[in-house]
């Protein structure tokens, strides 16, 4: 061994052994260090996995929720709609009915005025030719009136008494109206009466 190398081996000797366990030691904690951080970085990475995973759950939830939340909504919307159609068409109805009633017991009204009227213009001993005819064209039109309103029922006494006021106007003198009247209109009249209280309750 040279001088040089001599020098090498004292100088290596002459390091304090404490020196060297601190160099040792400090590797170790670099080591342990690096070791704990790449552990830290795996723990990190795998929460932040987790996070994400519970953000895109909580995100399809949610978006279900409110999925749901929107198909509800428009089911109650159309339910309202149907309920609200509903109503509208009931309160049509029921308005369309009051109306009929109306209609029909106003009209019933006056065919039976005019039936009252034709029956002191038909037995009056002297009737004049022009009231008679007036009140025969106003129970012919009231009758047709009746034909679009009132019921089957009561059409069909209304024309009969129609027809039947017409013929006995022409062909019946007047001292046999009464007699005319009493047998033949006024059983009809008793006939019509019953049948209009029939039509307005069943209305």
């Amino acid at each position: 061994m040279d001088l040089s190398g001599v020098a090498a081996v004292i100088a290596l000797l002459s390091i304090p052994t404490s020196v060297l366990i601190a160099r040792w030691q400090m590797r170790t904690a670099l080591a342990q260090s690096e070791a704990n951080h790449r552990a830290a970085m795996e723990v990190a990475a795998a929460n932040h996995r987790a996070a994400l995973a519970v953000v895109d759950a909580n995100h399809r939830k949610a978006g279900e929720a409110a999925e749901a939340s929107h198909a509800r909504a428009l089911e109650l919307a159309a339910e309202a709609h149907r309920s609200a159609s509903e109503m509208a068409q009931q309160q049509r109805n029921s308005e369309h009915r009051r109306w009929m009633t109306e209609s029909r017991s106003a009209e019933y009204r006056n065919f039976e005025n005019t039936l009252a009227e034709f029956r002191r213009t038909f037995l009056a001993h002297q009737s004049d030719s022009e009231d008679l005819v007036d009140v025969l064209a106003e129970l012919h039109r009231s009758r047709y009136y009746i034909g679009h309103l009132g019921s089957d029922e009561v059409i069909s006494l209304v024309e009969r008494i129609d027809l039947l006021c017409q013929s006995l106007a022409v062909h019946v003198e007047p001292g046999e109206r009464a007699e005319w009247w009493r047998t033949r209109i006024r059983p009809l009249r008793a006939e019509l009466s019953e049948a209009v209280k029939r039509s307005l309750i069943d209305s």
